[in-house]
């Protein structure tokens, strides 16, 4: 038989080359809760050379999935689980469990977010409440005393003990209430001088604002 027969008979019968082992080696990954972890086991088919080589395959291929898996809570193991496979299906698998005290802990934190949550929104609907009394209701004395026969419809009587403009006072912006203040003080002075003297005032008032750059102030002031 020729060594050319032979060579072909030898290819045919020879026992086809066995694929590599996957290298099985596990490891933590975090989730994105401190202190609560996914138990990863790997599968790699990545040939190396020597141990050193394995070794920091391994090591690269660990630190990217804990990357990954930082993002997600340990009770979407599956969702990880996933994007790790689907991005190295050529080089590992992984598959990622979770012990019981993992799940656990990591329910009780978020349970722990949505209370504090809750009450975050909770406690802003309170301000937002308050602010829109403060601003609208019980700084204005005519709003404030709708507002309160409203909730108390069969206590006229007792609205008349309360003084609403006292009220408004003390809720009222300070700035704003020195302001009205200001400006009550100047309604009562013009209201007790004279027609040639109030026109007068009036009119250097109006040279102010246009010295100023308010003409519209000034024409304001001439309509009323």
């Amino acid at each position: 038989m020729s060594e050319n027969w032979r060579s072909r008979l030898s290819g045919i019968w020879a026992r086809p080359e066995e694929p590599p082992k996957p290298i099985t080696f596990c490891a933590e990954l975090r989730s994105c809760h401190p202190h609560v972890a996914f138990d990863a086991t790997f599968q790699s088919w990545r040939p190396g050379s020597d141990q050193a080589t394995l070794w920091t395959a391994r090591q690269k291929i660990t630190e990217w999935a804990d990357q990954v898996t930082a993002q997600y809570c340990v009770t979407q193991a599956g969702n990880a689980e996933n994007e790790i496979n689907t991005r190295i299906a050529n080089i590992a698998r992984v598959q990622l469990a979770v012990s019981p005290q993992a799940r656990a802990a990591a329910e009780a934190i978020l349970e722990i977010d949505r209370q504090a949550a809750i009450e975050t929104l909770r406690q802003r609907a309170e301000l937002e409440r308050i602010r829109f009394l403060r601003e609208n209701v019980y700084s204005r004395p005519d709003v404030a005393r709708s507002y309160w026969l409203y909730h108390h419809p069969d206590q006229l009587n007792a609205m008349l003990d309360l003084d609403f403009e006292r009220i408004a006072e003390k809720f009222g912006d300070a700035e704003e209430s020195r302001f009205l203040l200001i400006a009550k003080l100047i309604g009562d002075f013009l209201g007790r001088i004279e027609d040639s003297d109030r026109r007068y005032l009036v009119g250097q008032l109006g040279q102010f604002f246009s010295s100023y750059d308010r003409p519209d102030l000034t024409e304001r002031l001439e309509a009323s």
